[in-house]
């Protein structure tokens, strides 16, 4: 699922269709109640792609595998993505942000 910074989602929204219907992984359940989605952004675009499985459904944890052709640095002998170029780093979609995992080290929380 691809999100860009004029995007805006609604985590119990996406809970009814992707993971109510699909799931009961104690995992999915509890990344739902925390909000934080496993996600990848691109630094010069600003893309935001949600993890996914090859199904469709919304990954639960950091997974290469649906992330566009150009975002890949290197494949594995069967042709699955083993690493990411430089421009893109690893965090967690919440409400209508991107957190990167510093920001979840040095969270900045409403007063």
């Amino acid at each position: 699922m691809m999100l860009n910074r004029a995007t805006s989602l609604n985590t119990n929204a996406l809970a009814k269709s992707h993971f109510t219907r699909h799931s009961t992984d104690a995992e999915v359940a509890l990344a739902l109640t925390a909000g934080f989605l496993p996600a990848f952004r691109h630094d010069e675009s600003g893309e935001v792609r949600l993890c996914q499985l090859a199904d469709g459904r919304i990954a639960c944890l950091h997974l290469l595998d649906s992330l566009p052709e150009a975002w890949v640095a290197e494949r594995d002998h069967q042709g699955r993505p083993v690493a990411l170029i430089d421009k893109v780093r690893a965090g967690y979609w919440r409400g209508s942000e991107f957190w990167t995992l510093s920001d979840l080290v040095h969270p900045h929380l409403d007063s």
